[in-house]
């Protein structure tokens, strides 16, 4: 998950249950490239059959889900629990000294 440690982070600081970013705002976010198969929906959709993917993991340690639009290179993450995202967002900045 070190790649992708800076998004999990990014999100769980949200106060917002619903996030959108492009390709380009998450390539800025981890500090890198993403790879060409985040061009297909599935790279970003988690797979109970297949393998554990670190990026998975990184949305999920966050909180979220990811729903892509591949076409467009934005992706929508949605708060598993959206009665969380203002308390624990809050409990993150407090935590980082950042507001």
């Amino acid at each position: 998950m070190a790649k992708y440690a800076p998004l999990a982070s990014f999100l769980r600081r949200q106060k917002r249950a619903e996030v959108d970013l492009t390709f380009r705002d998450i390539e800025r976010i981890v500090g890198g490239i993403l790879p060409k198969a985040a061009a297909v929906d599935g790279w970003w959709r988690s797979d109970p059959s297949g393998p554990v993917m670190p990026q998975h993991i990184a949305f999920a340690d966050a909180g979220f889900v990811a729903e892509p639009q591949t076409r467009a290179e934005t992706v929508h993450f949605v708060r598993l629990d959206p009665a969380r995202s203002i308390s624990d967002a809050e409990k993150a900045e407090d935590r980082s000294g950042t507001s």
